[in-house]
């Protein structure tokens, strides 16, 4: 079995499985926004921008997952001059089961839109090209969230990205240092092999 249906079984079982489980998830919050900026360095595009992500913990092991981006494409393969807009809109859910008061193990699945509006150069050419279009997949992750210290929360992270014709496995972790009661500052990488793709996000996070 490939590494896309292991991914996509692994979550499944945690949402279907984990809300049978006879006790509550202790020590992590579920409901929370993050908020702050995204990048994306790869071989065939570079782009900056902003994004949101929201968690929010419908029942004791549940969670229900949207976020949207914002990105400012200033590279792409092929192209000498690039500047387009990428929108990106993600929803699905997951689950979390916990092995003490400091690791807990969660599961999720998402719907991945993905918009591009704009204009670029082809090489040899003076006039731009209209860029527009739309691709949709999906995504799925599993991940620890590891209570290394006090104030410190770092988590690894596997997920499988399908999306229009492009499919990757990527490996990351986020690191998560709660400077003061709810709120906290959030770090993430993500490597896609493929496209040597690294996804960047550095923001705060809102627990609510």
């Amino acid at each position: 079995m490939n590494i896309k249906g292991l991914l996509a079984i692994a979550a499944s079982a945690c949402m279907v499985i984990l809300p049978q489980a006879s006790f509550a998830a202790k020590g992590f919050e579920y409901t929370y926004v993050d908020a702050g900026y995204r990048g994306i360095r790869a071989d065939s595009l570079d782009a900056d921008g902003v994004a949101f992500n929201l968690s929010y913990g419908a029942t004791d092991h549940i969670i229900v997952l949207a976020s949207y981006s914002h990105l400012w494409q200033d590279k792409a393969e092929g192209f000498t001059k690039v500047d387009v807009d990428i929108d990106e809109f993600k929803i699905g859910g997951g689950g979390h089961y916990s092995f003490g008061d400091s690791f807990d193990l969660v599961g999720s699945i998402v719907y991945v839109t993905d918009k591009s509006t704009g204009d670029a150069v082809p090489p040899g050419e003076s006039d731009s090209t209209r860029i527009k279009g739309s691709k949709e997949g999906f995504e799925a992750a599993v991940y620890g969230r590891w209570q290394a210290l006090d104030k410190l929360e770092l988590d690894p992270i596997l997920i499988y990205r399908d999306v229009g014709s492009d499919s990757d496995t990527g490996i990351g972790a986020n690191v998560i240092y709660n400077f003061h009661k709810k709120w906290s500052f959030l770090g993430n990488a993500t490597y896609f092999s493929d496209d040597s793709a690294t996804n960047l996000f550095l923001g705060v996070r809102l627990e609510m």
